[in-house]
């Protein structure tokens, strides 16, 4: 489509395709976002571009967050085509619907003085706040925009002015920690004294956020430091509070500079009160617990936010009942309540805290760590000297046994316990378990043996006294013979002899009838009768008590 073409063309600036599609009968048609193409070519910077498609009718013609060509050149600081607006009729006191802006507030939001400059030549208002409440004045102090500050000065803008929370230009230059648009404010006869809606002074704000080279130009400059805010707290009090000694010594020393009838010519030069004080700061030896109890600076150079626990707790009544609008944030004041305030931009240091909260868990982790490893470490200990002990007591019981005792240099004290068992101790200990093992099964055998001549003597015991019952049966035959032929006292004899004998009385008469029969002549017709007996047996009855005959001779 040849609006699309249009757009595409004014967009890329070429001035050409521009004039030949507006021939061809080409309209202002917005896209999407509401931008025509007068939009396009003014935040691109294109001037003969804007000055062909600029016109009466279309020059003031809105985008969907309300905001003029005019107030987007002046956005990007194109200064030629804010120029030319302004000469086709561009309205430099339109605010938008986004912040309630106008083009002057842009420019000197961005520190774009030249066209700061330009605006309020040509009737742009400096006076007008947005939607926070906020002048032109205040957001070239909030960006320490020097020469934006000095043009609107120079333009009639009121440096007392205050936003919607009572802050005026000094309070935020104080606030975000620029000297020079504060050393211009105070040089433009501003209210240095002047308080807030918390009823606090610029040097109030400058002693809490830790601003020492502020503090001491507010100080010069004559604010009352004896004032004191809704929380009853005067600048010292606050700075003590947070242990900012430095702060409470620059309170204590700086006295208010005499005015004198020849101004500076240098508005920002340091003057001789500050040499003086940072003089008698430069030559003390620098003491890192001076600042508080902990570091406040940041290590890229800027200030850190101030510690959310420094803050009381919130009181939800004081809740603002109006939502957030678009570039505002809510904000706790010294007293605990919640108010509303404008996103801070800057060279303020947003890591900060995220970096501190970091090294917190970082020593805490350290620590645990430590406490983790020497616990650890006792542990162990306590492991190693039970093992040692151990093997001390059994290195000493192996001692006990063993007469030489061989020394041996020690590698360790725990190898040193080892190897003092030597080796004649072990084969002396195993020459006692070979000795008693010998004995035990020396006592089995023995024990078996036992066993067997028992049963051996019993069995023969046994047998004999089956023949002995034959025998005796035979002999009382024998000796009613023999008391027939010999003399009765020779057999008593005999008897009587024969019961003196452990054997006893029958044992004896076998063996003196035995010794009879072998002496004497047998008369074989006296035994006619009686059954020939076999040839006795070699081996007597055995009796531990009897030590008679062997085979067939009698002892």
């Amino acid at each position: 489509m040849l609006e699309e073409e249009l757009r595409s063309a004014a967009a890329r600036g070429i001035l050409d395709d521009v004039n030949s599609l507006l021939k061809r009968g080409a309209n202002f048609a917005p896209d999407s976002c509401g931008r025509t193409p007068l939009h396009l070519a003014s935040a691109a910077g294109f001037a003969d571009v804007v000055d062909l498609l600029a016109n009466p009718e279309n020059i003031n013609d809105v985008d969907a967050v309300g905001r003029t060509s005019l107030q987007i050149a002046a956005t990007g600081g194109h200064l030629e085509v804010v120029r030319i607006l302004l000469k086709k009729g561009g309205n430099p006191n339109l605010r938008d619907e986004l912040h309630g802006n106008t083009p002057v507030h842009e420019a000197s939001w961005h520190g774009f003085s030249q066209t700061v400059a330009l605006l309020v030549r040509n009737g742009a208002e400096s006076g007008i706040k947005n939607i926070a409440g906020f002048a032109a004045i205040h957001l070239a102090c909030q960006n320490g925009h020097n020469q934006s500050c000095r043009e609107l000065l120079l333009a009639g803008a009121d440096p007392d002015i205050q936003n919607n929370y009572g802050d005026t230009a000094l309070h935020t230059s104080a606030r975000y920690g620029h000297a020079g648009v504060a050393r211009i404010l105070i040089s433009a006869s501003c209210r240095v004294s002047d308080q807030n809606k918390n009823g606090d002074t610029a040097l109030h704000i400058a002693s809490a956020m830790g601003r020492r080279k502020l503090t001491t130009i507010l100080l010069e400059a004559g604010c009352d430091k004896s004032i004191r805010n809704k929380q009853y707290e005067t600048a010292c009090d606050i700075a003590t509070r947070k242990d900012l000694n430095e702060i409470i010594i620059i309170l204590q020393s700086v006295k208010p500079q005499k005015s004198s009838k020849k101004k500076s010519k240098k508005t920002s030069e340091t003057s001789d009160s500050d040499k003086r004080s940072r003089e008698t700061l430069v030559g003390r030896p620098h003491d890192p617990r001076a600042c508080g109890s902990s570091v406040r600076w940041s290590p890229y150079g800027c200030h850190y936010y101030p510690d959310p626990k420094a803050f009381p707790q919130p009181k939800l009544d004081s809740l603002p009942g109006e939502p957030l609008s678009k570039g505002e944030q809510y904000y706790l004041d010294l007293a605990g309540n919640i108010r509303k305030g404008p996103v801070g931009v800057g060279l303020t240091c947003y890591c900060t805290n995220f970096l501190r909260d970091m090294e917190a868990r970082l020593e805490r982790s350290n620590e645990e760590m430590k406490q983790r490893i020497r616990s650890a470490r006792c542990h162990l200990e306590e492991r190693v000297e039970r093992t040692e002990g151990l093997i001390a007591e059994w290195l000493e019981e192996g001692r006990g046994r063993s007469r030489k005792k061989k020394k041996k240099k020690s590698r360790s004290q725990s190898l040193d316990l080892l190897e003092n068992t030597t080796k004649a101790d072990r084969k002396e200990e195993s020459d006692k378990n070979e000795e008693k093992t010998s004995l035990f099964v020396d006592r089995n055998e023995e024990m078996a043996e036992v066993e067997e001549t028992l049963k051996e003597l019993s069995v023969r015991a046994e047998q004999e006294e089956n023949k002995n019952k034959a025998l005796d049966g035979s002999l009382s035959l024998s000796a009613i013979n023999l008391v027939k032929a010999s003399d009765e006292e020779k057999v008593l004899e005999q008897l009587k002899e024969a019961e003196k004998s452990p054997l006893g009385l029958k044992h004896k008469n076998v063996k003196s009838k035995f010794q009879e029969d072998r002496d004497m002549k047998w008369d074989t017709s006296s035994y006619s009768g009686i059954e020939a007996l076999p040839y006795r047996s070699r081996v007597a009855v055995y009796n531990p008590a009897f030590s008679g005959f062997t085979g067939q001779n009698w002892t």
